[in-house]
């Protein structure tokens, strides 16, 4: 078998790159080396095991720590801006939020409070008709019950005097009638979105006698 070409280190026995005067394991001298020419320094260089990974050591220049530091104090102030106009935005939101939240409360306070007044005049047409034909208004015992069904005691009813049952107003609690006298005049009303929480009136009709 021929013999291999390749020349090994006295020393250490690691094989020796031509062209070399030094051992690259052991640094030992080669003793009968030729030395290559200088522009084969980059061949050689290159053949040299490495693991290619980057250089991270960083290197003091004034110049690039003061561009560095303007940086940060930019994206600082960036960063400051943002969340103070994200907090405005934030706050505007709120505001709107319940300025129309309180619109809704307000406009739907004004369509129960106009329901309430239209079926308290629906009321107050049916007492009246029924007063006609019987020279009185329902009675503490008959209610507002005796226009839209006849008493068993009273005759010649000519009802229904009212198209449906309105006897609970809009806020959910039932209207307050009160005969006086026996029929002769009557008091009808509603508490309002306090219902029965309190006595005062919100909204009232009542006879013409």
């Amino acid at each position: 078998m021929a013999e291999s070409t390749e020349k090994q280190c006295l020393q250490c026995g690691a094989k020796l790159l031509p062209g070399r005067r030094f051992c690259l394991v052991c640094q030992s001298q080669v003793p009968d080396a030729t030395p290559r020419a200088e522009g084969q320094l980059s061949d050689i260089m290159r053949k040299i095991p490495s693991t290619r990974r980057p250089d991270k050591t960083l290197i003091f220049v004034p110049e690039r720590r003061e561009a560095r530091l303007k940086k940060q104090r930019r994206n600082r102030r960036a960063l400051i801006v943002s969340l103070i106009t994200c907090a405005i935005l934030v706050l505007v939101s709120i505001a709107l939020w319940r300025t129309n939240e309180q619109k809704k409360i307000q406009v739907q306070r004004q369509r129960r409070e106009l329901m309430a007044r239209r079926e308290l005049d629906l009321y107050a047409k049916s007492l009246e008709n029924f007063y006609t034909d019987f020279g009185r208004y329902p009675n503490a015992k008959e209610g507002l019950a005796a226009l839209l069904t006849r008493p068993s005691t009273l005759a010649g009813w000519r009802g229904p005097y009212i198209e449906g049952d309105y006897s609970v107003d809009p806020w959910g609690s039932e209207y307050v009638y009160k005969a006086l006298n026996d029929g002769a005049a009557y008091q009808l009303f509603t508490r309002g979105p306090d219902g029965e929480t309190t006595d005062r009136v919100f909204l009232e009709v009542s006879s013409k006698q």
